[in-house]
């Protein structure tokens, strides 16, 4: 009769490996990724990961500088870098707290938990991004007309730089009035004469050299291509539209002349369109 074999008993250590993830430990991971979905590296702070913490919050941290005080979204790259890294640091944040790679397999809670958590971390993302880029004096927009086309096309989304400051010549504004924005292009200043003759405009005297502008052909009252001239006050900036053919602007009495205080800011460059990229001039 042949000897039987002897047969080890398992070792704690192995008997637990085999162990699926108590629903305990399993809500410990989900409020990791909770917490890494509002402020990356605190679900692993939550976890005692302190270096891999520490990192994130680095990393959260420098974003924020980011967006103020360094102000990058002044640029379309910048823009792209910000929020790129923004996003990654948000996924990896979570993706690193749920799956917990310096546990076994068996341990880990379910893969399947991404697919609430990922959709929850792009939520809080998108809204603390809209609260430190309005922290930041920044603010988007869409074009709802056609008339600042062809600088600003209908459907265009642009970034504006909501700063206060003195409007310039030639220069495209966002302002306010009767809470509704509007985006036009100052033509004329506080203490300049504005004529226009035949649809060429002349600011003190001078013809402008206007390459922005578009004419579409549509018939248009005399008084909106003949006018003035007209002295600007103080306090008040004259605008149109680059379509200069369909634009209501300064040029009707209905609209007339713009408050400065009303300015609320500079459109920098298009962010969600055909044209991608594009500065606004």
């Amino acid at each position: 009769m042949p000897d039987a074999v002897p047969t080890a008993a398992p070792s704690p250590t192995d008997a637990s490996a085999f162990q699926p993830s108590s629903p305990r430990e399993t809500r410990r991971y989900l409020l990791a990724a909770i917490l890494s979905a509002i402020v990356p590296g605190v679900g692993q702070l939550f976890l005692a990961q302190r270096r891999k913490a520490s990192i994130l919050l680095i990393l959260f941290s420098a974003l924020l500088v980011g967006f103020w005080p360094v102000r990058i979204l002044r640029f379309y790259p910048g823009f792209i870098t910000l929020f790129s890294a923004w996003t990654s640091l948000y996924i990896y944040a979570v993706c690193s707290s749920l799956l917990a790679r310096h546990l076994t397999l068996e341990h880990r809670p379910s893969k399947w938990w991404l697919v609430p958590m990922l959709p929850f971390a792009f939520v809080t993302l998108s809204l603390l991004g809209a609260v430190a880029t309005r922290a930041s004096g920044f603010r988007s927009f869409s074009i709802p007309s056609t008339s600042m086309e062809k600088t600003l096309r209908q459907g265009d989304h642009f970034v504006v730089d909501m700063s206060a400051r003195l409007p310039k010549r030639q220069e495209v504004i966002v302002f306010l009035r009767n809470h509704i924005f509007y985006v036009k292009r100052v033509i004329a200043l506080n203490g300049d004469s504005i004529e226009g003759k035949n649809g060429v405009i002349f600011v003190n005297g001078e013809e402008q050299n206007e390459p922005y502008v578009q004419h579409v052909g549509t018939q248009l009252p005399e008084t909106m291509n003949n006018f003035g001239p007209i002295a600007i006050p103080i306090g008040k900036c004259f605008v149109m539209g680059d379509n200069r053919d369909i634009s209501l602007d300064s040029r009707s009495l209905e609209f007339g002349l713009v408050e400065n205080g009303s300015i609320v800011g500079k459109p920098l460059y298009v962010f969600g369109s055909d044209s991608v990229g594009r500065s606004i001039r």
